[in-house]
């Protein structure tokens, strides 16, 4: 029997698990985005059942209930223009809880999986350019197969002055 010693094999990554968080992985458009699993609270497929609400901007897609909680559902591919949002079976919300206490869902393409990420990794997001804006990014990581991911601060993204515009 052969072991291994994972030290000195270079492509091995040790990982700090102090440095490192789990995150959801989703997909808007062609690129790869994250969020921080604990501020997930679930994920529901598109519901058919949204109240939409008037003189709201194109991203507010309207309001839903999920077990009694009126839940705002915001379509970020709409705000960030991340490509003709289409509607069929990937497309999923994310229900997130905010600092505040909020729960608010947010549509995205596809749902991935989560990965555990080292987070002293985290490179500025200006090197990159994102189609968002760098203000509702924490940065990016590059995965082991050279994809980049990019970690969305979603707090700046549904933070109660954006549902203004």
């Amino acid at each position: 029997m052969e072991t291994k010693n994972i030290n000195s094999h270079h492509d091995e990554e040790v990982i700090d698990y102090a440095n490192t968080s789990e995150f959801m992985t989703f997909e808007l458009g062609k690129m790869k985005y994250a969020i921080e699993l604990p501020k997930i609270r679930e994920i529901l497929t598109y519901p058919d059942n949204i109240t939409t609400l008037p003189n709201t901007s194109k991203w507010v897609k309207g309001l839903i209930n999920l077990r009694g909680e009126v839940v705002p559902i915001l379509d970020i591919r709409t705000k960030f223009k991340t490509g003709a949002p289409i509607y069929n079976e990937n497309t999923a919300v994310i229900a997130v809880i905010t600092k505040d206490k909020r729960m608010i869902g947010i549509v995205v393409d596809k749902v991935d999986d989560v990965q555990r990420l080292d987070t002293s990794t985290l490179a500025p997001v200006s090197d990159m350019g994102s189609a968002i804006p760098s203000k509702y990014l924490k940065g990016f990581v590059r995965l082991a197969n050279n994809q980049m991911l990019v970690i969305m601060d979603i707090e700046a993204v549904v933070h109660k002055d954006e549902l203004k515009d």
